[in-house]
């Protein structure tokens, strides 16, 4: 299984539990399960870019190689917003 952290910026971390809970089964404590995969929906924090603070979630997430393609660009899909 591969193991990936990712880190976004600008979301809620119910944004990512609503997702995910509608993805696969909720474990409970922000971990969720699905057929080759596993995520931990981490507290969300703040992260300075440059002077300015944004919220920040981390994802751990585990993943079986032959969904990791799919299961990643769907993901990135999801939580894809234009800025202005």
């Amino acid at each position: 299984m591969l193991h990936i952290e990712k880190t976004y910026s600008s979301f809620e971390r119910e944004e990512f539990l609503e997702y995910f809970s509608d993805k696969g089964i909720d474990l409970g404590e922000g971990k969720f399960s699905g057929e080759g995969w596993e995520v931990v929906v981490g507290d969300e924090f703040k992260r300075m870019v440059g002077a300015f603070p944004f919220k920040a979630i981390k994802l751990d997430i585990w993943l079986e190689e032959e969904i990791s393609d799919d299961f990643l660009e769907d993901l990135r899909r999801s939580f894809l917003r234009g800025g202005g």
